[in-house]
Order: C-alpha cells, then sequence, then structure tokens
C-alpha cells in the first residue's frame, strides 16, 4: 500500500508535468503536434514529400501556388507534375495513373489533409508576408512519404495559441464572418 502522502505527491508531480509540457509547446509557438495522428487520407497517387523535396530541386511554392488573394494553397496542377513526368518511365501504377489524368485533362483529385470549416477566413498570404513557415503550420512535410495531418494548426485552439504566443492582436471578425 502507498501511502497517502506519496501518492499526493506523485499526482501533483504529474500534473506539474502536465502544466510543464503545455508552457513549454506555447513558448515555442507552434501549433500542439496531434499524438497520434489520425490516419492519411486515401490519395488518388501515391505521394511521397520526402522523395520529392530530398533532390533539393523543388521548393514548397512550386507545387502549390499562392493565387491572389492569396486565401488557399492550389494543389499541383496535373501539368506541373508532368512537367518532369513526362520524361520518365511510366512504369510504376502511380506514373501511369498521373499520365491518365494528363491524358485526359482532368486535375488530380487530390484530398485535403488540412481543412478549416466554411465559416473560417484564413489567408496564407498574411501568414508568410509575417514570416511563418510551411513547417510551422503543417509540420516537417519535406520529411513524411505520407502526408497526414500532424498538428492542430486547422483548429480555433491552434490559431489562437500561435497567436498568443507571437502577441499578435485577434479580433473574432479577423477570422469569422459577423453574425446578423
Amino acid at each position: 500500500m502507498i501511502p497517502e502522502r506519496w501518492r499526493r505527491t506523485g499526482l501533483g508531480l504529474a500534473a506539474l508535468v502536465v502544466l510543464a509540457s503545455t508552457v513549454l509547446a506555447r513558448a515555442q509557438g507552434l501549433p500542439a503536434v496531434l499524438d497520434p495522428p489520425p490516419p492519411a487520407p486515401e490519395q488518388p497517387l501515391p505521394y511521397s514529400h520526402r522523395q520529392h523535396l530530398d533532390l533539393g530541386l523543388l521548393d514548397c511554392t512550386d507545387c502549390h501556388v499562392k493565387p491572389d488573394p492569396g486565401f488557399a494553397m492550389t494543389f499541383p496542377d496535373t501539368a506541373i507534375c508532368m512537367s518532369c513526368h513526362e520524361t520518365m518511365p511510366a512504369g510504376a501504377d502511380g506514373a501511369k495513373r498521373l499520365a491518365a489524368f494528363a491524358a485526359e485533362g482532368r486535375p488530380i483529385p487530390w484530398v485535403r489533409v488540412y481543412e478549416l470549416p466554411d465559416y473560417v477566413y484564413w489567408s496564407h498570404d498574411s501568414h508568410l508576408a509575417a514570416g511563418i513557415t510551411c513547417t510551422d503550420c503543417h509540420g516537417p512535410v519535406a520529411e513524411r512519404d505520407v502526408m497526414r495531418r500532424e498538428t492542430n494548426v486547422a483548429s480555433k485552439n491552434g490559431c489562437l495559441t500561435c497567436h498568443e504566443t507571437r502577441q499578435v492582436f485577434s479580433d473574432c471578425g479577423d477570422c469569422h464572418e459577423p453574425r446578423q
């Protein structure tokens, strides 16, 4: 039997560790890591960010174009993928499917990993201008063979934690449509 004093001390230490971890995560200003991360959505083509970015020839914005006014980063157009892959042999199943999308003039129906509700307004433009990097919000994508949601960046808590840490004022109307 554990003495009552030791049990209370153990509970207190456990609470202190949880509190310290939360404070440390907020101090770093990064969205909280989801542990464990949810499963990756099934994509129409296999795609490894690690494999493509390890070559050192690509940057996020080479494939994910930010159209004006910069609210959303787009998925790569089929033509962007084909600019490299048209000269590569289409031996693998994924390469054959990519070639079929291109031949049919169809966009690749990628499945979004990070998605905000329709009632939230958010701009990549303002965040990139503030020096926020892709990795700050989406985690170490360049190290991933499969893309899955790893942080809480697409949640109210993720946004507020980042803004509080960076001491950026946020008003409800900055992100949400005013109620009528």
